[in-house]
C-alpha cells in the first residue's frame, strides 16, 4: 500500500509539474468557409430558450463579446462526452453574447487541421480546440497563433503558441482506475490492457498502465490490445477475443476508454467469459448500465464538462481584455462505480432523450 501511495503521489507531481512548466456529429465536417456561423444563423425563439436552457450557468456577456468570433473544432463526435462538450461549448458562446462558428472533423486529423485553416481565413480571433491529436494539429494551431489567433486547447494536448490549455489530470485518473480493477482482481493474475497513441490523455492512461504493472508484480499483462479511431469498439472487440481464446485465464481488462471497454465486454459476452472485470473511462450510457448490473465493466469515469466550458468562456473573456491568462486549467472528474451509478444514469438518459 505504501508502494501503491508513492506511485499516485509520483504521477500527480509528474503531471503537476508538467503544467506548471507550460504556464507563462453535427454534420458531417465541411470546410468552414462554407458553414455558416451558428450565432448569426436565424433561429427560432423555442429554439432559442432551449438552448439558453441547456447552458445550466450562462456567462455574463463583456462590454466587449460583440469583438469575439469563436472557432470551435472538435475531432469527432463517436463519444458521448465530445457530444455533450461540443454542444455546451456553442451554447455558452451564445450565452456570453459571443459569434461563433462550429466544426466536426469525424475523427480525421487531417481534416481538423484544415477546419483549422478555414476558421482562421473566416476571421475567428479565437479557437477552442476539442478532443484533437496534438501531432497531427501542430502545424495548423501553430500557423493561426503565428496569425495573432489565440488557441485555446481542450483535451488537445500541450502545443507551443497555444494561449491556454485545459485537461484533467489523466495520471491520477489512470491510476484510480488500475487501483479499482487491481482490488478486484486481488492484486494478482492475469490481464489484457488497450489503448493507442493517438490522443495525449491516452498516452497519459498508457504511461500509468505500464507504470502500475511494474509495481504490482503480482499482475501480468499477457497482451496489449492497441485500438484507435475511427472504429476503436470494434478494434478492442477483435483484438481481445483474439487474447482471451489465447489467455483464457484472464481476470480483468484495463481499458482507456469506453469505446474500448464496450467492444472487451462485448468478446466476453460472446466467449462467455461472465468473470472477466473491466474498467473504462467517459460514461458511455451502455457502460453505465453494464456497472449498475455488476456485468463486466466495474468502474468508469465523467469529467465535469459544465465547469470546463465555463471556465473556457471565462478564459476567452480575460484573454480579450487583458491578452493574458494562465496556461494550464485542470478539469474535474469522478469515478463512477455501483456506489454512484444511479445518478449517471438519470443524467445521461435525460440528455440522450433532450437530443
Amino acid at each position: 500500500m505504501k508502494k501503491m501511495l508513492a506511485i499516485l503521489l509520483a504521477l500527480i507531481m509528474v503531471f503537476t509539474l508538467v503544467a506548471c512548466s507550460v504556464d507563462g456529429e453535427t454534420e458531417d465536417s465541411k470546410k468552414a468557409e462554407d458553414a455558416v456561423p451558428a450565432a448569426d444563423a436565424e433561429a427560432t425563439p423555442d429554439a432559442e430558450e432551449e438552448k439558453a436552457e441547456d447552458a445550466s450557468s450562462k456567462p455574463e456577456a463583456t462590454a466587449s463579446s460583440e469583438d469575439i468570433f469563436v472557432g470551435i473544432s472538435i475531432n469527432a463526435l463517436d463519444a458521448i462526452n465530445n457530444q455533450k462538450i461540443f454542444e455546451l461549448m456553442q451554447a455558452k458562446c451564445e450565452a456570453a453574447g459571443f459569434k461563433y462558428s462550429a466544426t466536426n472533423a469525424n475523427g480525421d486529423a487531417v481534416q481538423q487541421s484544415t477546419d483549422i485553416e478555414n476558421l482562421v481565413q473566416m476571421g475567428c480571433n479565437y479557437i477552442v480546440v476539442l478532443n484533437g491529436d496534438t501531432d497531427g494539429l501542430t502545424g495548423a494551431v501553430q500557423e493561426a497563433a503565428s496569425k495573432g489567433v489565440k488557441v485555446i486547447n481542450v483535451e488537445s494536448g500541450y502545443i507551443d503558441g497555444i494561449s491556454a490549455y485545459f485537461a484533467k489530470n489523466d495520471f491520477a485518473l489512470g491510476a484510480a482506475m488500475y487501483m479499482i480493477l487491481a482490488s478486484e482482481m486481488g492484486y494478482q493474475g492475469q490481464i489484457i490492457c488497450t489503448g493507442h497513441t493517438g490522443h495525449p490523455a491516452i498516452r497519459a492512461r498508457v504511461d500509468v498502465q505500464e507504470a502500475m504493472l511494474k509495481e504490482y508484480t503480482g499482475i501480468e499483462m499477457v497482451t496489449f490490445v492497441s485500438t484507435g479511431y475511427p472504429g476503436t469498439t470494434e478494434l478492442a472487440y477483435n483484438g481481445c477475443e483474439t487474447a482471451l481464446q489465447q489467455y483464457p485465464d484472464v481476470k480483468s481488462i484495463w481499458c482507456t476508454f469506453d469505446l474500448e471497454a464496450l467492444g472487451a465486454a462485448q468478446a466476453c459476452e460472446d466467449l462467455g467469459m461472465k468473470d472477466v472485470k473491466i474498467v473504462g473511462a467517459d460514461a458511455e450510457l451502455d457502460v453505465l448500465y453494464m456497472i449498475k448490473e455488476g456485468k463486466y465493466v466495474v468502474a468508469t469515469s465523467v469529467a465535469d464538462l459544465e465547469a470546463t466550458t465555463d471556465d473556457v468562456v471565462a478564459t476567452i473573456n480575460e484573454l480579450h481584455e487583458t491578452g493574458t491568462t494562465a496556461m494550464f486549467h485542470e478539469m474535474p472528474f469522478t469515478m463512477i462505480t455501483k456506489d454512484n451509478v444511479d445518478k449517471y444514469i438519470a443524467e445521461t438518459e435525460a440528455y440522450l432523450e433532450k437530443n
